[in-house]
């Protein structure tokens, strides 16, 4: 595929005035004149002050996004190969706990809504929030969406042949998800929990039927509680040094809960950053996905790596590994450098087969807003047949 020039435009506007100030009245000492003490004054920014980092004198959007109703306006440039280019946009409120200290701004609280659209007739809508309450003990996670993606998947004939045929569907979905976790002991990076998917999902076929047996306007409803386990000990939530976070999830779709079809799914992803140098992060992400018979076509595990398209190797079964290495090599500017490699197994009755993929790119960082530990920047990846390009918000691994 043609990579068309991309030039990320980050458009910043509207900002919360919140006026902080405190007054300090000294007391006068024993046998002498009362003197003044100096007051200590929180300034307020303005101007270009916002947006500028006062140590370093370089553009920085910690003030702006800290103070109420500051948001982060993020363009969505989509180059994603499974739908095609396209484009939308998005708001991200950070609300740091200003109560937690530093740990308030390395994992503040966020909010977002946005939309896109691409060029293959994709589109949708969503919005969401991820909260720490009772002194970061409590976690929870709203979101939902609607819309319709045009996807092509591999692998839904009986034999080998059909994991290199596609089959074009479009998928009208709209879907929710809430979940809570609980922190298991004050300040322990162990936390479990509960999650709940809802999702109404239509497939439509988008050409004739290449396999018998094929969907077509066959109305799914999942409705599943998740069991999770979390462990996290990453320095700042956006984009990491140091630090592991890995999550256990067992989905449970059932009819008693409204879905149409008894199915499991398990997840586990393991990924990790380490300081090689002051200048240079190291890092890895490892997956791991299985799911049951009954499984709908689309919830099937796939890999994910930078450059592989979004489902094109689909199985039963998925794992992919990838490595990373940023490089903060002058000033707020990083280059990054990662490579994975994926396989997933598929299991029809008749044949068991397994595809394997490998992928790899470059990028850049600057960093964004220095007090929030956040980069941004853009990823070049490239996969067997396939060129992607990818605009990054924090690390491309995130987890609120």
């Amino acid at each position: 595929m043609q990579i068309k020039r991309l030039i990320p435009i980050f458009g910043f506007a509207v900002v919360g005035w919140l006026q902080l100030t405190s007054h300090a009245i000294a007391q006068p000492a024993p046998e002498r004149e009362a003197v003044p003490e100096p007051v200590p004054q929180t300034a307020e920014r303005v101007g270009r002050a916002r947006f500028t980092d006062p140590d370093d004198g370089q553009f920085d959007l910690s003030y702006f996004l800290e103070h109420a109703r500051g948001f982060l306006p993020i363009p969505l440039v989509i180059t994603e190969p499974a739908v095609g280019y396209g484009g939308g946009g998005a708001a991200m409120f950070v609300r740091p706990r200003h109560e937690a200290g530093d740990q308030g701004f390395s994992r503040p609280n966020l909010s977002a809504i946005g939309g896109f659209a691409t060029e293959n007739g994709s589109r949708g809508a969503f919005a969401g929030d991820a909260s720490r309450w009772l002194d970061d003990r409590l976690r929870t996670l709203v979101g939902g969406g609607t819309g319709q993606v045009n996807l092509d998947f591999y692998g839904l004939g009986a034999d080998r042949s059909s994991l290199d045929q596609k089959v074009r569907y479009s998928l009208h979905f709209t879907g929710v998800v809430a979940q809570a976790n609980w922190q298991l002991a004050p300040k322990s990076p162990w936390a479990a929990g509960l999650r709940f998917v809802y999702a109404d999902v239509d497939p439509k076929l988008r050409d004739e039927p290449a396999f018998p047996g094929l969907v077509d306007r066959a109305r799914v409803k999942v409705a599943a509680p998740t069991a999770v386990l979390e462990f996290d000990t990453r320095d700042n939530i956006f984009t990491p040094t140091r630090g592991i976070y890995a999550e256990s999830s067992m989905l449970f779709s059932r009819e008693a809960f409204g879905a149409t079809d008894d199915f499991e799914r398990f997840q586990q992803v393991l990924i990790g950053w380490w300081p090689a140098t002051p200048a240079v992060t190291l890092g890895a992400r490892a997956n791991y996905a299985w799911s049951s018979a009954g499984t709908p076509f689309f919830l099937r595990p796939y890999v994910q790596l930078r450059g592989v398209p979004a489902v094109r190797y689909q199985g039963d079964s998925a794992a992919s590994l990838e490595f990373e290495a940023r490089w903060q090599f002058y000033g707020r500017w990083s280059v990054v450098g990662f490579g994975g490699v994926g396989s997933s197994r598929s299991t029809h009755g008749a044949f068991d087969a397994t595809q394997t993929v490998g992928a790899g790119g470059v990028g850049f960082r600057y960093e964004l807003a220095s007090k929030f530990g956040m980069h941004v920047g853009v990823d070049i990846a490239q996969s067997r047949g396939t060129t992607a390009v990818y605009l990054q918000v924090g690390n491309a691994w995130f987890r609120p």
